[in-house]
C-alpha cells in the first residue's frame, strides 16, 4: 500500500481564506476595500495558526478542531459583508465545501506528480497556484458572480439547512476513510476529491433553483406593478370625470358670487373657493412620485366611496426603496384599509389615517383605520387571514425592517419600521 501525506495544514487554511474572499467579492462589504483587506490578513494568519497548532490533535479533537475553524470563516464572512445571519450561513456552507474540493484536488495532482517531492518546494508551490487560481478563478467567474450579485436571493432557514446537510454529508463520506484506515491511498484521494465535487455541483443546482425562485419573484413583482398602472390608468378617467364635475360647480359658484350684492359674501366666498383650489393643489406632493400616485389614487377611491382619508407623508424618505416594494408596502397597506372600512354601515366611521415620518433614525409608516370589532391575531401577531400583511412584512424584512399590528380603541393600526437611509430633500403632504 503507497502511504500518503495529508494535505498540509497551511494549504487548507489557504484554501480556505480564499473560498471566503471570492464570496466578499461578490457581496456588499461592511467596510472600506482597506479595511476588508487588513480584516482579510489578520483572519489568514488566525487561521493558519490555529490550524497548524491543531494539525496533530488526537481524532476525538479533529471534529471540534473543524468545527471551529468553519465558525472562523462564518465570522469572517459575517463580519466582511453586509449580509444577514442566514445568507452569510449558506456562503459559508458553500465555501467551506468548495475549500475542501480545491484542497484535494490540488494535494492530489501534487501526489501524482511528485509525491516525494516537499510541499513548500517551488514547483509545488507553482502547482498550488496555478490549481488555486484555476478553480477558484472558474468558480467566481461562472459561478458565484452570477448568483451573488443578485441581492435579493430570499435565502430561507429551509435553504440554508439544505446547504449546511449537503456540506456535513459531503464532507463526513469524503474524510470517513481516513479515520477509519488511519492513513491516505491515492484510492482514498480519488474518493475525497469525486465526493467534495459532487457536493460543490449539488450546490450548484441548489444555486440554480434559488435564482430561478429569485426570477419568479421579480416577474410577479413586475406583474404587480403593471397591473397597478393598468388601474391608476382605469383610475386616471375616472379623475378626469371628477376634474369636470369641479370645473362644473366652480362654475355655478362664480355664476353665483357675481350675483351677490354683498361684497362681505363675495369676499366669503372667494376666500373659500380659494381655499378649496389650494387643497386638491395641496394634495400628494409627498416629493416622491412613486407615493404620489398610489396616494392620488387612493385618494380618488376613498372620495367615491364616502371614505375619510387623511395623509401626512414625507416621501423622500421612501427614495431608496424600488417602485415595486413602494408599491407593495404603501399599496398593499392601503388596500387593507380601504377594504376594511368599506363594510362599515356608517359613513362617518369610514376612516383611514396615514403617516410616513422619520423617527430616531428609522423610517415609520402608519397605517390605521377604524373597526368595529376586534382583529384576533394568530401566535405570529398577524392576522389570521391577512395575507396582505405578510405581503408588506415580508418586502419590508428585506430591509431589515420589522412589522407590527394591534387594535387599540376600535382602530386597526399597522406599523412598518425601516432602516432609515438618508436621501436629499424633504416634502410633506397633508390632506
Amino acid at each position: 500500500m503507497n502511504i500518503l501525506p495529508d494535505i498540509p495544514r497551511l494549504y487548507t487554511a489557504l484554501a480556505e481564506w480564499l473560498a471566503c474572499v471570492i464570496c466578499i467579492l461578490t457581496l456588499r462589504r461592511r467596510f472600506s476595500k482597506v479595511e476588508t483587506t487588513v480584516c482579510a490578513v489578520v483572519w489568514l494568519s488566525a487561521l493558519g495558526v490555529f490550524l497548524q497548532v491543531t494539525g496533530s490533535v488526537p481524532l476525538a479533537w479533529w471534529i471540534p478542531c473543524m468545527a471551529a475553524a468553519v465558525g472562523m470563516m462564518y465570522s469572517f464572512l459575517y463580519l466582511c459583508c453586509d449580509v444577514s445571519a442566514l445568507e452569510a450561513g449558506y456562503c459559508c456552507a458553500r465555501a467551506f465545501l468548495l475549500a475542501e474540493f480545491a484542497a484535494s484536488l490540488e494535494w492530489q495532482i501534487h501526489c501524482l506528480l511528485w509525491r516525494q517531492s516537499s510541499a513548500w518546494a517551488p514547483r509545488s508551490l507553482l502547482l498550488l497556484a496555478v490549481i488555486y487560481a484555476v478553480v477558484y478563478g472558474f468558480i467566481f467567474r461562472f459561478d458565484l458572480k452570477r448568483f451573488l450579485r443578485n441581492r435579493n436571493l430570499g435565502i430561507t432557514r429551509r435553504a440554508l439547512g439544505s446547504a449546511v446537510v449537503m456540506a456535513l454529508a459531503a464532507f463526513a463520506v469524503s474524510n470517513f476513510s481516513f479515520t477509519r484506515e488511519g492513513s491516505a491511498t491515492m484510492d482514498i484521494f480519488y474518493i475525497r476529491t469525486l465526493v467534495d465535487l459532487a457536493g460543490v455541483l449539488v450546490l450548484s443546482i441548489q444555486q440554480e433553483q434559488l435564482m430561478e425562485a429569485s426570477l419568479h419573484r421579480e416577474l410577479e413583482a413586475m406583474d404587480h406593478v403593471l397591473h397597478r398602472q393598468y388601474e391608476q390608468y382605469q383610475q386616471s378617467k375616472e379623475s378626469i370625470r371628477l376634474i369636470n364635475r369641479h370645473c362644473h360647480d366652480l362654475k355655478l359658484q362664480i355664476a353665483a358670487i357675481r350675483a351677490e350684492q354683498d361684497p362681505g359674501k363675495q369676499a366669503a366666498a372667494l376666500d373659500q373657493m380659494e381655499s378649496g383650489i389650494r387643497m386638491y393643489e395641496a394634495q400628494n406632493k409627498t416629493g416622491n412620485p412613486v407615493l404620489d400616485t398610489l396616494l392620488t389614487a387612493k385618494s380618488l377611491y376613498c372620495q367615491q366611496h364616502d371614505i375619510n382619508f387623511t395623509c401626512v407623508a414625507d416621501g423622500h424618505l421612501l427614495d431608496f426603496m424600488p417602485t415595486g416594494d413602494i408599491c407593495t408596502i404603501v399599496g398593499t397597506a392601503l388596500d387593507n384599509a380601504t377594504e376594511s372600512v368599506q363594510t362599515l354601515a356608517d359613513p362617518e366611521k369610514r376612516l383611514i389615517r396615514v403617516a410616513i415620518y422619520a423617527q430616531h433614525g428609522f423610517v415609520m409608516l402608519r397605517f390605521e383605520n377604524y373597526c368595529e370589532t376586534e382583529v384576533k391575531l394568530d401566535a405570529d401577531g398577524m392576522p389570521p387571514h391577512g395575507y396582505g400583511v405578510r405581503t408588506v412584512r415580508a418586502a419590508a424584512q428585506k430591509y431589515n425592517g420589522t412589522v407590527t399590528v394591534h387594535c387599540e380603541d376600535n382602530w386597526f393600526i399597522l406599523r412598518i419600521l425601516l432602516p432609515h437611509r438618508p436621501t436629499g430633500g424633504s416634502g410633506i403632504q397633508q390632506k
